[in-house]
């Protein structure tokens, strides 16, 4: 299954003549890999979708990655205002105050929420694939173009679990890593939110005994054996033999039920033996 590489010129000449939809042009700002180029797209997505919080957020976490703050931060305020619960915003906030050697305390969290992770990365997958789809690519080309994870917010967690963790800020964020580990589309974010948990933990969490740590951390190792082993038998008894309609099936799988479930069916339809 040949893939065709992203035309850059024919992206752009998409994107620009998508006047009335912004989801288009939102996926020419998440494919394009010029900055300013980038940000004017996302611009235009973000008015054209009446300051849509998912735009606002991927356009926020790009500027970060950029290292462009001035964007980034009036957008994180934004969400934060506008997304209830969801953490991201603030996670990615925290990063920035690291940046500026400012401590958690300079971050003004709400008193009392529900905490939830969304990243949006789904919604810019399909944004993606919308845009290539637009541009003549094949379904298959498409989502195999437009599905590689862009993850600007999974970065600022790993810089994040580079560095000591200020005490203050443990319960915020292993409440942050549980979140990631609950049922989300990407295998990569339930790794990574381990991860987070298990730097959390080490830094010591009011409440929670060595004993109750240490259980916790066998489940952690169980889960991540687990992924190991998915991935391992779809690389193995799929991957390579899938038909271009099963690959094309396989990625809508994931934008609908996730990459778990997705992984599981491939194989299952490939090998004719579902996985449990």
């Amino acid at each position: 299954m040949k893939v065709t590489q992203v035309d850059r010129r024919l992206i752009q000449r998409t994107a620009s003549r998508a006047t009335n939809d912004f989801e288009v042009v939102w996926g020419g700002a998440e494919l394009m890999p010029n900055w300013p180029l980038k940000r004017e797209l996302f611009d235009a997505a973000l008015a054209m979708s009446g300051s849509n919080v998912m735009v606002a957020l991927r356009y926020a976490c790009t500027a970060v990655q950029q290292r462009d703050e001035d964007t980034a931060l009036p957008l994180l305020h934004f969400v934060e205002k506008k997304d209830e619960g969801n953490a991201v915003p603030w996670l990615v906030e925290l990063r920035l105050l690291q940046w500026e050697s400012k401590g958690f305390a300079e971050l003004k969290l709400p008193v009392a929420w529900t905490i939830h992770y969304r990243d949006y990365t789904m919604e810019a997958a399909r944004a993606r694939i919308k845009l290539l789809e637009a541009a003549g690519y094949s379904p298959y080309a498409a989502r195999r173009l437009g599905f590689a994870p862009e993850t600007p917010v999974l970065s600022a967690v790993r810089e994040l679990t580079d560095q000591p963790i200020e005490k203050e800020a443990a319960p915020f964020l292993l409440s942050v890593a549980r979140a990631m580990q609950d049922k989300p589309m990407y295998l990569l974010t339930e790794l990574v939110g381990e991860t987070l948990e298990r730097t959390a933990t080490a830094t010591g969490v009011e409440g929670q005994t060595g004993a109750e740590a240490n259980m916790r951390a066998i489940e952690l190792d169980r889960r991540r054996e687990a992924i190991k082993a998915l991935v391992s038998s779809v690389e193995r008894n799929a991957a390579d033999i899938a038909t271009e309609a099963e690959m094309v099936q396989y990625f809508n799988d994931v934008l609908n039920l996730g990459e778990d479930v997705a992984m599981r069916r491939l194989v299952g339809k490939v090998q004719g033996n579902p996985l449990p």
